[in-house]
């Protein structure tokens, strides 16, 4: 396994992906808007950034680069 920083626009673009990967077979999960993702990660548009700070983070399978 890998843990890798999200820092590109192609890695914001992955990590969105994760939750649908995760729950493409339950019916019952409703997948928040990626506008609504990315405005938690905004300082701009999340007061709690005044108190911290936030990262993303991904786990790859190395094997599978999943």
């Amino acid at each position: 396994m890998k843990l890798i920083e999200v820092k590109t626009k192609k890695q914001r673009k992955e990590f969105l992906k994760v939750p649908k990967k995760l729950y493409k077979d339950d019916n019952t999960w409703v997948c928040p808007l990626d506008s609504q993702i990315e405005n938690i990660f905004d300082p701009q548009k999340n007061s709690s950034f005044k108190e911290g700070d936030a990262s993303r983070w991904i786990l790859k399978d190395e094997k599978n680069n999943k």
